[in-house]
């Protein structure tokens, strides 16, 4: 019995090697497709994946360094060593930090050069990883290129940007002032360093504005408010102007006018608070002068206007009886105004007599004999008559040597008998 559960036995034993060696295989296989999934993953990355053995000859380079480097399709092992792969510059970063710091610490990351094919030097990002046996000594160095030409193109095209808007920024003639959400200074242009006699203050605060640029309200010695700022007021979102600010230089006040506004990101935050500001002190001058000429021209033509009322004054004396006493000479101007005076005064009083007086008229020449002409012409249009006195012989001869129509007009040698004249015309209505 015992011989025949041998051979059972050693069957059995058989068909557990045998199951043992068919999981170890099915491993071995499902470990065979992971390392060709991993090696057509690093053949066919963009980056550029490459492996040196611990006295730096490169002996594996994946698809995309072959590329780049001009190195066959077919062969991916290389005699070259490191150094060979990079600029002199690069070579030196690599073997006198990289490697150490990678062996100390397992890994290395910076930005580094390779040549490529052409020999032209491409910039990159690279890593470098060290990988020890069990006794922790380094068996061989792995590391990870990516071209970054397109980036850094990108940033010196940046760079060249922002440093072109800062000269224009610096070109323009009107200040320029940006802070930091918590108010600290971030950029003063050349005009807002000149207009405020000093540069950026980095520890200064919004609260602390007024005091390290001496900022008052214009006229007084009061530090200018904090809350009033439009750069403060920026930050809380809002846009403002002031134009009652005076900032204390050493060369003396000057006024200024800000425009204050915020500055936000694309989801609307508030990235900055922005002022730009200019120097109004001349503007202001000017302003005022211009106030104080204008002020002055209203109190000259007041004073022309009172003049010429007390030099063609109008009276009522009578019921419909006006006199107006002319004295002086009479021009262009003094005549339109006799004539606008004259007919106001009938208007206003509803004059059916009009007594014009000129016996303070010393010469009388075809000029004032036109204008008194048309006055009374312009006096019969409205229903009144005008009476001329204070005619003397001098002005009559003139008058008549001259061929003046005086028709429209009852001539009368004094005011006294104009004014009789009068009062009977009206006595007889």
């Amino acid at each position: 019995m015992s011989s025949i559960e041998e051979p059972t036995a050693e069957i059995e034993r058989l068909r557990q090697r045998v199951a043992e060696l068919e999981m170890i295989l099915e491993q071995r296989r499902q470990d065979d497709e992971a390392i060709e999934r991993l090696r057509a993953i690093i053949e066919n990355t963009p980056d550029v994946i490459s492996t040196a053995d611990a006295e730096g000859r490169v002996v594996y380079t994946n698809q995309a360094g072959r590329q780049l480097f001009g190195t066959p399709a077919d062969t991916p092992r290389s005699d070259r060593r490191i150094p060979q792969f990079h600029p002199d510059w690069a070579a030196d970063l690599i073997l006198n930090e990289a490697l150490p710091h990678a062996a100390r610490e397992g890994r290395w990351s910076g930005e580094t050069a390779v040549f490529d094919a052409q020999g032209r030097e491409i910039p990159v990002a690279q890593v470098i990883i060290a990988h020890k046996n069990a006794s922790g000594e380094v068996t061989h160095f792995s590391t990870v290129l990516r071209d970054i030409s397109e980036s850094k193109r990108v940033e010196a095209t940046l760079r060249e940007s922002e440093q072109r808007l800062l000269r224009f920024l610096d070109a323009l003639p009107v200040g320029v002032f940006v802070v930091e959400p918590d108010g600290r200074p971030f950029y003063a242009n050349r005009s807002a360093i000149e207009l405020l006699g000093k540069g950026i203050m980095p520890e200064a605060t919004t609260d602390q504005l007024a005091e390290i640029y001496r900022a008052f309200v214009a006229g007084t010695d009061q530090p200018y408010p904090t809350e009033r700022m439009p750069l403060v007021r920026a930050l809380h979102g809002e846009a403002s102007s002031v134009d009652d600010m005076e900032i204390e230089r050493p060369d003396g006040r000057v006024l200024i006018e800000i425009h204050g506004a915020p500055i936000r990101d694309v989801e609307g935050r508030i990235v900055y608070g922005m002022v730009a500001f200019t120097n109004i002190t001349m503007r202001r001058r000017a302003e005022e002068a211009i106030r104080e000429r204008a002020m002055q021209q209203q109190i000259i033509e007041a004073q022309q206007a009172a003049l010429r009322e007390l030099s063609t004054p109008l009276m009522p004396i009578a019921e419909g009886v006006v006199v107006m006493p002319i004295i002086g000479s009479i021009d262009s101007r003094r005549a339109q105004q006799i004539m606008e005076t004259l007919l106001e005064g009938i208007a206003a009083h509803s004059a059916d007599i009009a007594i014009l007086d000129i016996t303070g008229v010393r010469v009388v020449d075809t000029q004032v004999a036109g204008a008194l002409v048309r006055a009374a012409q312009a006096a019969r249009m409205l229903g009144a008559r005008v009476v001329l006195s204070g005619i003397s012989a001098e002005i009559a001869q003139t008058l008549v040597h001259i061929g003046a129509e005086m028709h429209e007009m009852i001539a009368l040698r004094s005011l006294q008998q104009g004014i009789a004249y009068a009062l009977e015309q009206r006595q007889a209505l």
